[in-house]
């Protein structure tokens, strides 16, 4: 019972360039899939943007084996507390809207929440926020209600507290099967960049004492664009980033899409 999870399929930016990057996976494989998660960045603007891209979806698998939560720039031209409108444009497309969802398949649950960051990786976070509040896009194009003010470091931080502790949550309920994580920010240092960079904190957090307390049999993330994994105690840890059109040569989508392939 496979299930395919992917990251950053930015497939609004693929469809505008006339690639359809699901195209290079053959049929037989939407066949047999129970499911397929997208852990985030199906679009910019998703008010426009999702019923589109999902109907497009849709034609490759039935919308109702379709889970989608949102990355960050699900949020862009939208608002960071707007969950519930995007988890009406999912149900309006036939598909399941996944934040802070568990999926059972098989003997496998997936726990699914974008998760965000701490901004704690670099051991100190209000430095880490300073860095973010000028240099992050995502405080340029995400909005919060009720004024429609442009969203602040500190605003993503709760909801990165409030979806760990969801995760921790769930992850301490008794399960007989295997469990996989999946959130689109990263919860490894060592799966960023090379070196040290100030950007780190935005991309990830170090979560590897939960991993170790929770011995996951898999966290699968996203929003690096970095095709890279580690093994963490006895938990797999590995980026399924698609990646922007610009990132991918032509044969390769299949290969970067089955990075994510996960039998249950």
């Amino acid at each position: 019972m496979p299930v395919l999870i992917t990251a950053d399929l930015h497939l609004d930016q693929w469809l505008e360039e006339g690639r359809d990057p699901f195209a290079a996976l053959p049929p037989e494989t939407f066949a047999t899939l129970d499911a397929l998660i997208i852990a985030g960045d199906l679009a910019d603007k998703p008010k426009i943007r999702w019923p589109r891209l999902l109907r497009h979806l849709g034609r490759h698998i039935d919308p109702a084996r379709i889970h989608v939560f949102p990355g960050n720039h699900d949020y862009y031209h939208h608002v960071i507390d707007g969950d519930d409108r995007l988890a009406e444009l999912t149900a309006q497309a036939g598909a399941n809207f996944a934040q802070k969802a568990e999926i059972a398949v098989g003997n496998t649950r997936f726990l699914c929440c974008t998760l965000w960051t701490d901004f704690a990786l670099h051991g100190a976070p209000a430095m880490a926020m300073t860095f973010a509040r000028t240099r992050m896009n995502d405080c340029r194009y995400i909005r919060k209600t009720p004024r429609y003010g442009k969203i602040q470091p500190s605003d993503t931080v709760l909801v990165h507290r409030d979806h760990r502790r969801w995760l921790e949550d769930q992850l301490t309920k008794p399960f007989a099967g295997k469990t996989v994580v999946v959130t689109h920010h990263c919860p490894h240092p060592e799966l960023l960049s090379d070196t040290p960079s100030d950007f780190d904190p935005i991309y990830g957090s170090d979560l590897r004492a939960l991993i170790a307390k929770h011995n996951p049999d898999a966290w699968l993330f996203g929003h690096t664009h970095r095709q890279r994994e580690t093994i963490e105690g006895d938990t797999i840890v590995r980026n399924v980033s698609l990646g922007y059109p610009s990132e991918v040569e032509a044969g390769q989508e299949a290969e970067l899409l089955m990075r994510g392939i996960t039998e249950t």
